[in-house]
Order: structure tokens, then sequence, then C-alpha cells
């Protein structure tokens, strides 16, 4: 247990103070000197935190005796069976999900956080690729390989089995911050993703739904278009102002 809790820790300093310092603050800051824009500065560091959280979750945890790494993360293809399943959790994530959303919002929370805002300064088509890409495709593969294959089975170790769960969504709440206006519908997915995966055993498989909630969000922004001028699911891809006759 001793070592669990070292992992552990491991895990969390590199999530919660390399991740922010050095990442999201200097290399951030120092592509927007080069002039990059908000949106393609934002997406170099998100493939940067994805490397960083990849590589500190193998290095800690790859020398565990159970298994090999693969194995013991959830490295595997799920079977055609579990598709079925995989799609009502992921309609079911995306409608508690915008619920969650409009709730925060009612609450007092932004329409919009700062990523959707760096999207919407920038809505071009490729700086809208850049973002459905790391959205969709990227953002949802990391995060299930970190917070549900290596943290989760690293929490396991440590503390019983609800409190397990309940940590991992509540460290990948946490991570979204300082998103104000996701952070209940993110706590919630951190439970169906993990019951994705726990259902599977594959981080694919939450990988799936995840990018499957995020691709719902891009689907039905464009057709609901009407809070303040903007799309009701602004947390991921806003609209832009209409023009003035």
């Amino acid at each position: 247990m001793k070592k669990a809790w070292i992992q552990l820790l491991i895990l969390l300093a590199v999530t919660f103070v390399f991740v922010p310092l050095v990442i999201e603050n200097l290399l951030y800051r120092t592509l927007i000197g080069w002039g990059l824009s908000d949106i393609i500065a934002g997406n170099i560091a998100g493939v940067m935190i994805a490397a960083a959280l990849l590589t500190a979750g193998y290095l800690t945890t790859r020398s565990d005796s159970k298994g090999s790494w693969k194995e013991r993360v959830g490295l595997r293809s799920f079977d055609r069976s579990h598709f079925p399943f995989l799609m009502k959790l992921s309609l079911l994530s995306f409608v508690i999900g915008v619920a969650c959303f409009l709730l925060s919002v009612w609450l007092g929370a932004d329409l919009q956080n700062e990523k959707a805002k760096a999207v919407e300064e920038s809505f071009a088509f490729f700086p809208l690729l850049v973002a459905f890409v790391g959205a969709v495709i990227i953002s949802p593969i990391y995060e299930e390989i970190f917070y549900r294959g290596v943290m989760l089975s690293v929490l396991n170790r440590i503390a019983s089995d609800r409190v397990a769960l309940f940590l991992q969504a509540l460290f990948f709440t946490l991570a979204h911050l300082p998103n104000w206006n996701i952070l209940l519908l993110t706590i919630i997915n951190g439970y169906l993703f993990a019951h994705a995966y726990r259902k599977t055993g594959s981080v694919f498989a939450a990988a799936f739904v995840h990018g499957m909630v995020n691709l719902l969000i891009y689907i039905v922004s464009v057709p609901l278009k009407n809070l303040e001028g903007r799309s009701a699911c602004a947390p991921l891809f806003p609209l832009p102002e209409p023009s003035q006759p």
C-alpha cells in the first residue's frame, strides 16, 4: 500500500503542479508570445499535457507486478456485444451533461469558458477542426488511459471501491478548473466513464463514450443556438455572433 500512495502522490504532483505551472502557464504563454492563436496554442499545450500524463502514468506504474502495464490499464479492444451498452451510456451521459450545464448556468456560472471563447474568437475551418480533433479524439483517449486506466487502478489499492470511484471522478473534475460551468457534468461523467471502463475492461470503451458525448455536443450546438446568440452547448463548441443586417 505504501508504494501505491507514493504512486498516487507522483500522479497528483504531475497533474496539479507540473501541468498547470509548466505547460498551461509557461509553455502556453510562450506559444502565444510566438504569435500563435489561442486555439492553436491551447491544442499544442493539450498534446503536451497528454504526453506528460501518459509518460507519468507509465513510468510510475510500469513496475507493478501483476500482469503487463497494458493489461493493468485496460489497453485492449472491447467486445462488439458491448456496443449497444456504450451507445446508451453515451446518450445518457450527453443528456445528463447538457442538463448539468444548463443548471450550472442557471446557478450563475458563465455561459462560456476560456476554451469556448478561444474557439469563438478563431471561428474558421482549421481552428474548428483542431478543436474537434482535440475534444473528440485526443482528449478522450489520453484522459481515459490516465484517469480510469492508471489512476483508478492505483486508488483501488489504497481505498475502498466507492472511495476510489469518487476520488478518480473528483481528480478528473479538478483537472478541468477553472471551467466552472462544466464541473458538475464532469464529475458525473467521471462516474459514467468509469462504469464503461469497468463493464468492458477497456479504456477504449470509456474513450468511445467520452468522445461520443463530446461529438454529440458538437452536433447539437447548431440547432440549440438560443442562449445569448450562442450555442446552448457553448462550453465546447460556441457559434459566432449573428451578423448585423
